[in-house]
């Protein structure tokens, strides 16, 4: 009785076969989409418009919320006055029209004007007012948020221009804190930066540390408030540099 022998595969046919079959079972790969661009006009429609520089939006807060939004994009609000309270939940960048001059003012005096409680978010060229109750600001970071920008922007007649509480590692620049009862309040946040800023006319303070450690107070300048900057309450290892303090 005969035995047939087997023939056994080359060794390049069969590295062949396993490269096909490593292949076929690959996974296509999802490219991750780019950050979007969003616009908000007052001539804008929430109901119809689709937020596009040609059909945008109306209100910021809509904008924030819209389903076709997502962290990393940027919002950009037109010429105009904004009447809202909004509430920040994304990472996101908002800023006004490059030259054109946006207010938002708060619709409700006991709501800040921007709150923010996402990370990240970088909000520019605004002109914030009327959260004018108690604890209340113009832009508020609170809910433990980090790495945030907040530039640029102007706040007046508000309890607090900007307010920063239980918030870490942000910079706040060259902005303009006038004509509130606090200006720049820092409370229980560490490792933020304020430089540039100018904090003037204000009830109380021009700039105010209280239980805070570990942040940097650079360039500002504080004048015609009851206090210029003021630091208590457990507040160490600051850092203040060329910071211009006059006629508190």
């Amino acid at each position: 009785m005969r035995v047939k022998k087997l023939k056994l595969l080359s060794p390049l046919l069969v590295l062949a076969l396993v490269l096909s079959l490593m292949a076929a079972v690959v996974l296509p790969q999802t490219a991750s989409a780019s950050p979007a661009e969003w616009h908000v006009s007052t001539t804008g429609s929430d109901t119809t418009g689709d937020g596009s520089s040609g059909n945008p939006w109306k209100t910021i807060q809509h904008a924030i919320y819209n389903a076709s939004v997502s962290n990393g994009d940027t919002i950009i609000v037109h010429e105009g006055t904004y009447t809202e309270n909004v509430n920040v939940n994304k990472s996101l960048t908002i800023q006004a029209m490059t030259g054109e001059n946006v207010t938002v003012q708060a619709a409700n005096p006991d709501d800040h004007v921007f709150e923010v409680t996402a990370d990240n978010v970088n909000i520019t060229g605004f002109t914030v007012s009327g959260a004018t109750d108690e604890g209340r600001a113009g832009i508020y970071l609170g809910s433990d948020v980090d790495h945030c920008n907040i530039t640029n922007n102007t706040a007046s007649g508000n309890w607090a221009a900007i307010y920063l509480y239980t918030a870490s590692e942000n910079t706040i620049t060259d902005n303009t804190a006038s004509g509130n009862y606090y200006g720049i309040y820092v409370h229980l946040s560490s490792g933020n930066t304020l430089s540039g800023n100018t904090a003037s006319e204000n009830d109380v303070h021009g700039i105010f540390l209280a239980h805070s450690s570990g942040n940097t107070i650079e360039g500002n300048t504080a004048s015609g408030n009851n206090v210029g900057i003021h630091v208590i309450y457990s507040s160490d290892n600051n850092t203040f540099l060329n910071n211009t303090v006059h006629d508190n």
